[in-house]
């Protein structure tokens, strides 16, 4: 079965956060607001997330539960305010980024993304005797 087209765009926007986030960074490096220690740290962070986008192209219902959870937390982490040492464009561009992320998990979670992850599943293992 190919993938829906609601999951595509779910997955096309994980990618776009990913990539809007790393070019924040690279901004955030080029004018001296973050140091080369937390750049590297951040560029890494932002490599290990790709996996999210993988892996839902790929069927892996477990990771669009865990995208969105981690999502939410990362979330509710930012209404208690924002880290004191968080550059300003880092806290523009999470906000200008919330509307993408509530897009893409929508999408994921829509009936037909359900019936798809659903169908993804490995199937279970014979009995052995």
């Amino acid at each position: 079965m190919d993938m829906p087209k609601n999951i595509k765009q779910g997955v096309i926007a994980v990618w776009i956060t990913i990539a809007v986030t790393a070019v924040v960074y690279a901004i955030d490096k080029r004018f001296g607001e973050i140091s080369n220690d937390r750049f590297a740290a951040y560029l890494v962070l932002s490599g290990l997330c790709c996996i999210f986008p993988y892996k839902l192209s790929k069927g892996s219902n477990p990771t669009r539960y865990i995208f969105t959870i981690l999502t939410a937390m990362s979330y509710l982490g930012l209404i208690g305010g924002f880290p004191e040492n968080l550059p300003i464009l880092d806290i523009v561009f999470e906000i200008l980024l919330l509307p993408v992320y509530i897009f893409a998990i929508y999408r994921l979670f829509t009936g037909e993304a359900n019936a798809w992850f659903t169908d993804k599943r490995p199937p279970a293992l014979p009995n052995a005797k």
